[in-house]
């Protein structure tokens, strides 16, 4: 029951993904992207990874959403976990079944329970012009 939940959760995921427009574009937690200026001679802006971010998932598109905690991957050993982020003032985040309104300190936090075993995580940033990204995370919860 727990594997067929995991695979709709998964597939909703990807279909709603994939109907919201350009893919978000999620960084790993051990790098953040950082571009230097742009050259006077016309050549390609520099970009560098650099280990400067390194408990975040971002992902941007029209709007720019940061999930700082958990990470992707992340063993827990509770059956609660607080999600924390940042957003635009103003956008409506869903975690899961949480919906919550970003208040002007750009920040969100939720606790949500997790089953034993693997557990989707869904974080969608969304805006009153109707542009939405979001991060998906799997995290395990071993008691």
């Amino acid at each position: 029951m727990k594997m067929q939940k995991l695979f709709l959760l998964t597939f909703t995921a990807i279909v709603a993904l994939s109907a919201c427009g350009p893919t978000p574009t999620v960084i790993p937690a051990t790098q953040s992207v950082i571009a230097t200026a742009l050259p006077t001679n016309g050549a390609a802006p520099v970009v560098e990874a650099s280990p400067t971010i390194e408990s975040t998932q971002i992902a941007t598109g029209n709007i720019q959403l940061q999930v700082i905690s958990p990470q992707d991957g992340d063993t827990l050993t509770t059956s609660q976990v607080d999600v924390i982020g940042l957003a635009p003032a103003g956008s409506v985040v869903s975690i899961n079944d949480d919906i919550l309104v970003v208040g002007e300190d750009q920040q969100f936090q939720a606790t949500i329970s997790l089953d034993e075993g693997p557990n989707l995580i869904e974080v969608v940033a969304s805006d009153d012009n109707g542009n939405e990204t979001s991060v998906i995370l799997t995290v395990t919860y071993e008691p």
